[in-house]
C-alpha cells in the first residue's frame, strides 16, 4: 500500500485545481498551516489577491515592493516569480470602515494611487478592480482623484453619495448636484488611462444584493446649485417632463464644462444608477462628443438619470455603434405624473422599438409605455383597417367590465401584415439586383464559348437567383445570430402607470410580447395594474409575481427564485487575507 503524503508535496498542477474550489481567505489559511504548504501555494495566493481595506493594500504593496527575483535556496519560488503570475487585483477602499481605523481620518487618494503604482511595478500582467464605498463625491477620496494616475484599473465602482434605505451606518447622504468636476477624472483619459468598465451608483452605499428590486424610492429634495434652483421633486430633466430651455440655450460656464473625454474611447461598459451629478447637458458633453465617441462601448445602463425624453431621444438616434446591452430605467415620479403629454416631450416607443433590434439585453422602464414598442405604424393602420377593435382599455391599461380583446384576429391581422412586408421587401431587393445587372450589361448580346450567345436576360435570371440566396442566407444568419448567442437575447419592459393611450390595453402588450422572434425572451410589467408575465414566441406566457420581475437579475428558471430574498442589509466583513502579511 502506498504511504500517504503531506499537502505540500503534491505537485503544482494537483494544488492548483484543488484551490480552484476554495475562495480566497482559504487559500491564504491553507498556506499559513506549514512552510511547505506556504511555498506551495505562493504562486497560487497571489494570482487574484482580494483587498478589502486600505490597511491591507499597505501591507500588499509592501510586500510586492520587497519582491526579489532570487529565492532562497530552500525555497521553490521566488517572491518575483509569484508576482509574475499575478492576474488580477481586486480592491475596496471603503471610506467608513478605514476611517474607524485611523482615527476618523478618511483614506486618502494619493496614497491609493501611490500603493497601486507600487504593486503594477512589479505585476507585469496585472488588471485592477477599483471599488470605493461609503463616498461622498465632494470629499476625499472621490475629491482628489483628479490630481492622481490610477494605471492598470480596468474596473472602477464609486459607491458614491446617497445611502440604501437599511443601511445601518446611519450617515446622512450629502445633497448632491449636477456637477462637471465629478466627472472629470472619470473620462479625460488620464486618471484612469487603462479603464475599460466604470461603475457609478448613487443609491447603494455598498454593493447591492444580486437580486435587488428596480423599483427604488426616489428621495426628494430642493437644493440651489451652480444651475440655478433644482428641485428634484419636479426637475427639468426628469424622463417625461417638460424641456428646460435654460439647460440647452444658456451658453455654459467654465465650471460646468467637462473638458476632455478622450477616455470615453476606451470604454466598454458604463453603469449610471441614481447619479444627481448627472443631467441632460453633461450627458450631451459626455456621449456627444463626435471626437470622443465610444466606439468600444457595448454595454450602457442608464438606471433613473435626471434625463428629459429630449436627450434620451438622441441617445438613441447617435448611440455608439457597438452598443449590445441598454438598461434605461426612468423614475416612478408618481407624485409628479400627469399623463403622457406628445406636445411636451418626443415619443420614445417607436424609438425604443426600431433601436433594440440589434441589442442582445434591452430593460426599459418609463411612466407610460404602449404597443408601439412591438407594432408600427403599418400593423396598427392594418388593424384599423380590418376594423379590429382594439380600444377597449381604461385607468393602467385594463379591459372594462366583461368585454375581452379579439387576441385571434389581431395576432393573424399583424402576422399577415409582417408577411406582406418581408414579401415587399424581397421583391424589392431582387428588382433592385435585376436593375443592376442590366445596367452593367448595358442590354448587349455577348458570345458564348459553347455557341450563339447570352443576353442581358439571363444575367439577370443569375442576379435573381443570387439575390434569393442571399436573402435567405440573410434570414439563417439573424435566426443563427439569435439561437447561438453566448447569452440569452433579453427584453424587459415596465410601466409604472400604464400606457401611453389611455384606451390601449395591457392584454395586447401582452400578446405581442408573445408575437416578437423566436429565442428573443421577454419580460413585461405593469406596476399600476400590479401584474407581470415571460413571454418567447410558441410558448405558453407565464404568469409572475410582479416583485419578481423587478429583480435587478432576472433568472429564467422559476426554481431559482423559491426561497430567495433580496437584503439590503451588508454581511459581516470576512478576514482580509493579507492582514498578517
Amino acid at each position: 500500500m502506498r504511504e500517504a503524503i503531506s499537502f505540500g508535496e503534491l505537485p503544482i498542477e494537483i494544488a492548483s485545481y484543488i484551490c480552484t474550489f476554495l475562495q480566497q481567505q482559504e487559500v491564504s489559511k491553507l498556506s499559513a498551516t506549514s512552510k511547505a504548504t506556504y511555498q506551495l501555494f505562493r504562486p497560487i495566493l497571489y494570482r487574484h489577491p482580494n483587498v478589502s481595506s486600505s490597511t491591507s493594500l499597505t501591507l500588499l504593496s509592501r510586500t510586492f515592493t520587497r519582491a526579489t527575483y532570487m529565492g532562497k535556496a530552500d525555497h521553490k519560488w521566488s517572491t518575483q516569480e509569484c508576482l509574475d503570475q499575478t492576474k488580477t487585483l481586486d480592491l475596496t477602499i471603503d471610506q467608513i470602515k478605514d476611517s474607524a481605523r485611523n482615527n476618523d481620518q478618511p483614506p486618502a487618494a494619493i496614497l491609493v494611487s501611490r500603493y497601486i503604482q507600487a504593486i503594477v511595478r512589479r505585476c507585469p500582467n496585472l488588471a485592477i478592480t477599483l471599488r470605493f464605498a461609503h463616498c461622498q463625491c465632494k470629499s476625499t477620496p472621490v475629491s482628489g482623484l483628479d490630481s492622481e494616475t490610477f494605471p492598470r484599473v480596468t474596473k472602477l465602482i464609486l459607491y458614491v453619495g446617497r445611502h440604501d434605505p437599511q443601511e445601518t451606518h446611519g450617515r446622512a447622504h450629502t445633497s448632491c448636484v449636477p456637477n462637471a468636476k465629478f466627472w472629470r477624472p472619470l473620462v479625460n483619459g488620464v486618471s484612469f488611462p487603462d479603464c475599460l468598465n466604470l461603475e457609478i451608483r448613487h443609491y447603494w452605499a455598498t454593493s447591492p444584493p444580486m437580486h435587488a428590486s428596480l423599483d427604488l424610492q426616489k428621495r426628494y429634495t430642493n437644493v440651489s446649485t451652480n444651475y440655478g434652483s433644482y428641485n428634484m421633486r419636479n426637475p427639468r430633466g426628469i424622463a417625461g417632463g417638460r424641456l428646460n430651455s435654460n439647460f440647452v440655450d444658456t451658453p455654459l460656464r467654465a465650471d460646468q464644462i467637462v473638458g476632455p473625454t478622450k477616455g470615453l474611447k476606451r470604454f466598454e461598459s458604463i453603469v449610471l444608477e441614481c447619479p444627481p451629478e448627472l443631467d441632460s447637458p453633461l450627458l450631451m458633453q459626455l456621449l456627444g462628443n463626435p471626437d470622443s465617441v465610444a466606439v468600444n462601448l457595448a454595454k450602457l445602463e442608464l438606471r433613473f438619470c435626471n434625463l428629459d425624453y429630449e436627450t434620451i431621444s438622441k441617445l438613441l438616434y447617435h448611440a455608439p455603434p457597438n452598443l449590445k446591452h441598454l438598461v434605461l430605467l426612468c423614475w416612478d415620479d408618481d407624485r409628479d405624473y400627469h399623463g403622457y403629454d406628445a406636445t411636451e416631450c418626443p415619443h420614445l416607443c417607436p424609438l425604443i422599438r426600431d433601436f433594440s433590434k440589434k441589442l442582445v439585453h434591452l430593460e426599459y422602464a418609463a411612466p407610460t409605455v404602449c404597443r408601439e414598442l412591438f407594432f408600427d405604424d403599418l400593423e396598427i393602420g392594418s388593424l384599423r383597417h380590418n376594423g379590429i377593435t382594439t380600444g377597449l382599455g381604461t385607468e393602467g391599461g385594463a379591459i372594462e367590465g366583461h368585454e375581452k380583446l379579439d387576441t385571434h384576429a389581431i395576432g393573424e391581422t399583424v402576422q399577415a401584415c409582417r408577411r406582406q412586408k418581408r414579401s415587399k421587401h424581397r421583391t424589392g431587393r431582387i428588382k433592385e439586383a435585376i436593375a443592376t445587372a442590366k445596367a452593367q450589361s448595358g442590354g448587349t448580346t455577348t458570345s458564348s464559348l459553347f455557341g450563339g450567345g447570352t443576353n442581358a436576360n439571363l444575367g439577370a435570371a443569375r442576379a435573381r437567383r443570387e439575390a434569393e440566396v442571399l436573402l435567405d442566407e440573410e434570414d439563417e444568419q439573424r435566426a443563427r445570430l439569435i439561437q447561438g448567442s453566448k447569452t440569452p437575447w433579453f427584453r424587459r419592459i415596465i410601466t409604472w402607470h400604464g400606457l401611453c393611450q389611455p384606451n390601449d390595453t395591457w392584454e395586447e402588450v401582452q400578446l405581442a410580447a408573445d408575437m416578437e422572434e423566436t429565442g428573443v425572451e421577454w419580460v413585461v410589467a405593469n406596476k399600476d395594474l400590479g401584474v407581470a408575465s415571460q413571454h418567447s414566441h410558441g410558448k405558453l406566457p407565464i404568469t409572475l409575481e410582479i416583485g419578481r420581475a423587478f429583480e435587478e437579475k432576472f433568472d429564467f428558471e422559476p426554481g431559482q427564485f423559491f426561497g430567495t430574498q433580496a437584503s439590503c442589509e451588508e454581511s459581516d466583513p470576512e478576514p482580509d487575507p493579507f492582514d498578517e502579511l
